[in-house]
């Protein structure tokens, strides 16, 4: 029986498609995350401390959920494949949420609360039925060590590229429709529905280019799926944060999700109040931001493929946090200051997000090693979990620190203990806390020659041969 995995050099035509899929994530995911909290404020007229109970409970129900997903996709039936018959299934009624989490409704106190509890969970529920899978997917395409460097590095610039769409193109877009009498939360709707064709437009692209991708041999997917089912969910889950890797990138994940998010969240009312950008300042910002995590990409790439990706990681994060914390002290007195600074965190951002998902893949060989299962699902839905829990704290943490520093959304000017509360949200809380995610990496320990050792062991004992864990007792 044939066991071994795709061709692991793969063609433009599926690298490119793939990292096409990025932007279904990376468009609705980063929208929400640097406005959703800044609508329900001062366009919804939600107190910040109860919108950001809203986004926690949200992403708080996708954290606990996310297992689910994994679960099934790593069991799917369908002559399509385990993962894409998910992927553009949950591409519609993604799209729908995404416009309906930007709509105002005219109800008043709690039942307004429900509504935007209701629509964020069912966002994040679509998201997740998409997101997952499709990092799955990622991991089947290609076994080769720095192959998934490359992939993951064109679907980073897909990813930085919709991060530059998510963040700059609302400001100008919400310009756009008040010139058109669309003013205040209908602007929002606009914004809304153009996000949702992105994300449809999208989808198709990366369904049709990745067809024929997954596992070659339908005997070794079944025996895959039937060996998961035999484990349950929660002793799968166990199982896998048992492998030391595992533990150590979750809880990096953790760590760095709950620095970009106080950044992107924070951004919006740093700009607004702080530095008083207009949009075209705003766009701007966000537009250098994510050009810059364009550019440091194919540094970050060659960068890990010459040294090791492991070294990169917690260097690159490490790096960026440092210089961060720095601007704790000196504020940003002009505009081009917040240049800077959003280009030296991108600079950690794009190491983290290039290089986290390519490590998350070499996972699931060693779990293959280890227990005889293939779970790149479960894998992918246990680091979105802790993904999503740190995102969720942080967002939660965003609107009590907010209200703690006296911040009112519909107030034209903010005091000054609300002013100083969010530069420390822009600056020593997410210097420190990437700090503490690039010293956990370091004890990551897979690498590229203890993972070399790793597959070559691996590919002996699927052909029933004598092999040794010699290069890589580390791993295990």
């Amino acid at each position: 029986m044939d066991k071994q995995l795709q061709t692991t050099k793969l063609k433009w035509s599926t690298k490119i498609g793939y990292a096409i899929g990025q932007m279904v994530d990376s468009t609705g995911y980063n929208v929400y995350y640097f406005f959703f909290l800044y609508f329900l404020t001062d366009f919804a007229g939600i107190p910040a401390g109860t919108a950001g109970t809203v986004s926690l409970i949200a992403i708080m129900w996708d954290a606990v959920t996310d297992p689910i997903v994994g679960n099934i996709s790593d069991n799917l039936k369908s002559p399509y494949g385990r993962r894409r018959p998910l992927m553009i299934g949950a591409t519609i009624p993604y799209a729908v949420c995404t416009f309906l989490i930007f709509n105002n409704v005219h109800f008043q106190g709690n039942a307004k609360f429900a509504y935007f509890v209701l629509i964020a969970i069912l966002f994040w529920t679509c998201y997740k039925t998409y997101v997952i899978p499709y990092f799955a997917l990622g991991a089947e395409l290609t076994d080769d060590y720095n192959e998934r460097n490359t992939l993951r590095s064109m679907a980073g610039v897909c990813l930085q590229l919709a991060v530059m769409l998510a963040s700059s193109a609302p400001p100008m877009i919400l310009e756009i429709a008040g010139r058109h009498g669309m003013t205040g939360a209908k602007g929002w709707n606009a914004v809304g529905i153009i996000f949702a064709a992105i994300i449809i437009i999208a989808a198709f692209v990366c369904w049709t280019t990745t067809r024929g991708g997954e596992l070659v041999s339908k005997a070794a997917d079944e025996d895959h799926r039937v060996a998961n089912k035999d484990s349950g969910l929660i002793k799968s889950f166990i199982a896998i944060l048992k492998l030391k890797p595992a533990l150590l990138l979750a809880v990096s994940v953790f760590l760095w999700n709950i620095t970009t998010v106080f950044l992107s969240s924070g951004a919006v009312y740093a700009l607004t109040n702080l530095l008083k950008a207009s949009a075209a300042q705003q766009s701007t910002a966000f537009f250098v931001q994510c050009g810059m995590g364009i550019v440091w990409i194919p540094i970050i790439n060659i960068w890990a493929n010459k040294a090791d990706k492991k070294l990169v990681y917690w260097i690159g994060m490490g790096i960026s946090a440092v210089i961060m914390l720095f601007f704790t002290f000196i504020g940003f007195g002009s505009f081009p200051v917040w240049l800077v600074y959003v280009s030296i965190f991108a600079f950690g951002n794009s190491v983290f997000w290039t290089l986290y998902y390519s490590m998350m893949y070499d996972i699931s060989e060693l779990d293959e090693f280890k227990t005889g299962n293939r779970r790149e699902g479960q894998i992918s839905a246990l680091m979105s979990f802790f993904q999503k829990l740190g995102a969720a704290l942080a967002t939660w943490l965003i609107g009590l620190l907010l209200e703690q520093g006296g911040y009112v959304g519909t107030a034209a000017v903010q005091s000054s203990s609300a002013l100083h509360m969010i530069q420390n949200i822009v600056t020593i809380f997410p210097a420190l806390i990437g700090i503490a995610a690039a010293v956990v990496a370091i004890a990551y320990p897979i690498t590229g020659k203890r993972y070399a050792a790793l597959v070559n062991a691996l590919k002996l004992k699927r052909e029933g041969k004598e092999y040794t864990t010699e290069g890589f007792e580390k791993l295990l």
